[in-house]
């Protein structure tokens, strides 16, 4: 089903800017860009490379890949993404902060948000992926589907909101790790092929990944060992929540870990920035889209069934969370699948 031998042809085939640091004999990928007029940064006011969401996320796509490209050097660099680096063939020198790392063949770093980091020159056989996941593809796809706390849960809930934290990463030094390889194959040719089906796919070896991860002991962790980490009882509540947000009180989510409500509310709004009623709202209204976007379901009614009651109040929230009309969101999201 899965056959590599399709991306080594695509890995090896050399993009307009290989093609151009080998006419000119120039490795700074920055300057060839420019003058190919490809423009994926922009420049913060300390003169910063940040790297455009919207370059490599078009049309609200919430997970892509690219690969590394080969002949020159990356200079530092961040974007406000999250970014799996995976070397499929040879090894490659990352700068992540202050640390340098050689990432050799099976290896994989995971990368936080805002995270400042730089990739040195390879040759034509070595080919590393960077598989790149928006904030919101995190939350809405991914955190929901682990039942318990670990390492991963750990570093993603303490990127989405613990923001004063971003620079961590997670560097797994694997070797042949056929699972693993298994994976990422499988996710970029779904990602490539884009069928009918797809995001579920995608979704559920995502989750293997991660699953994988989690349980590997071989981990280099940049992350804070302090009162940064979010305690695996938020993560736990966060779940909780999740799976019981439809008809949940305050109170009950409370009991259920045996704290006060107040205590609750705390914790809840120290680690998330959100109230719970913030955080109860949100899912109702992912559940509201996912209706939107899958069945052919009267908005009136998938409002309804996401527990809105009050349809004025309802469209506020939701053109405040996606910046359309329920209407409209249909419209540019609809699975394929509705229309035949």
């Amino acid at each position: 089903m899965y056959d590599p031998c399709e991306f080594i042809r695509e890995f090896n085939t050399y993009t307009p800017l290989e093609r151009a640091a080998l006419e000119f004999g120039e490795t700074d990928s920055s300057l060839l860009a420019e003058q190919l007029g490809i423009k994926d940064y922009q420049l913060d006011q300390s003169s910063r490379r940040t790297l455009s969401k919207e370059y490599y996320f078009p049309a609200g796509t919430g997970i892509t890949y690219s690969r590394h490209p080969r002949f020159v050097d990356c200079p530092v660099h961040r974007h406000d993404f999250f970014e799996l680096t995976y070397v499929w063939q040879g090894s490659v020198w990352q700068t992540v902060n202050a640390s340098r790392i050689n990432l050799k063949e099976g290896s994989l770093l995971l990368l936080d948000t805002n995270v400042r980091h730089s990739l040195e020159r390879v040759d034509k056989d070595t080919f590393v992926i960077n598989i790149m996941m928006t904030k919101e593809y995190f939350h809405e796809k991914l955190m929901k589907q682990f039942s318990c706390s670990n390492r991963i849960t750990e570093f993603i809930f303490s990127a989405l909101y613990r923001h004063s934290l971003s620079g961590n990463y997670l560097y797994f030094p694997l070797e042949s790790d056929l699972e693993v390889r298994h994976c990422i194959t499988a996710v970029l040719l779904e990602l490539k092929k884009g069928e009918p089906g797809s995001g579920e796919i995608i979704r559920s070896f995502m989750t293997i990944l991660f699953s994988l991860l989690a349980r590997e002991g071989n981990c280099q962790d940049a992350g804070s060992s302090d009162s940064g980490t979010a305690p695996s009882s938020v993560v736990n509540i966060l779940d909780y929540i999740s799976q019981n947000y439809m008809d949940l009180t305050l109170e009950e989510a409370a009991g259920h870990f045996h704290f006060s409500p107040n205590y609750f509310s705390r914790l809840l709004k120290k680690y998330t920035g959100k109230t719970f009623i913030s955080v109860i709202l949100e899912l109702k209204l992912e559940r509201a889209a996912m209706l939107l976007k899958n069945t052919s379901l009267p908005v009136s009614k998938a409002a309804a069934v996401s527990g809105f009651q009050n349809m004025n109040y309802f469209y506020k929230l939701f053109r405040e969370k996606y910046g359309c009309t329920p209407k409209q969101f249909r419209s540019d999201h609809a699975s394929p699948m509705l229309s035949m």
